[in-house]
């Protein structure tokens, strides 16, 4: 199969205003290109406030399950298609999220476990073959995403199939986040320690 015979619907971004107005009384947050890779490690304290219609508040809200993909950016040596997940903590952590309109939003199918192709695009990007489906205009990097996800295939397995994968790379993803922390603790750790005169070997 190919990506786009497993998408239920797209949701569009909003990059909205930056303040509170009658057109745009509704406040989100607004996940951005450079916003991906903290989500990944559960830090959502940057992702901007902004604010949005209320007509675009009812239609663009994202749902646990929804992925997020960068279709504009990148670098000479990053391509865009990135892609975030939308999970029940960020959702409890920020409150409501949109994407910005420098990046899309898809829906799968109900028989697909949306973090199953979460991961497969993740794969998927890291092998570089959204390189393959750039456009530029101005200097910005376009992700030809219909093309993109027309070509690029998926393997159809049970759904069950799916969950099992799903659960071994969550397990990993949560053993990389707790050594993450703990590094990121350490000079906390250290600069305590010698505070009251007790040193260690890190």
């Amino acid at each position: 199969m190919k990506i786009k015979d497993i998408i239920d619907q797209f949701i569009a971004g909003d990059w909205g205003e930056e303040t509170c107005s009658n057109e745009t009384p509704c406040a989100v947050t607004c996940v951005r290109g450079a916003d991906i890779v903290p989500i990944s490690e559960y830090d959502f304290s940057a992702i901007p406030i902004r604010y949005i219609s209320q007509q675009s508040y009812s239609k663009k809200c994202l749902q646990v399950g929804d992925i997020i993909i960068e279709k504009s950016g990148g670098s000479p040596t990053q391509s865009t298609g990135r892609v975030s997940f939308v999970s029940q903590e960020l959702l409890d952590s920020v409150g409501a999220v949109v994407c910005s309109n420098f990046c899309t939003a898809f829906r799968v199918k109900k028989d697909w476990n949306p973090l199953y192709v979460y991961y497969h695009l993740q794969f998927v990007y890291n092998l570089g073959v959204f390189f393959n489906f750039e456009g530029k205009t101005s200097g910005l990097k376009n992700l030809q995403l219909e093309a993109a996800f027309a070509a690029i295939p998926i393997e159809d397995i049970s759904k069950n199939a799916q969950d099992n994968i799903v659960s071994i790379l969550q397990g990993l993803d949560r053993k990389i986040a707790i050594n993450r922390q703990i590094n990121q603790n350490l000079p906390i750790l250290d600069r305590s320690l010698k505070a009251v005169g007790v040193r260690y070997a890190a």
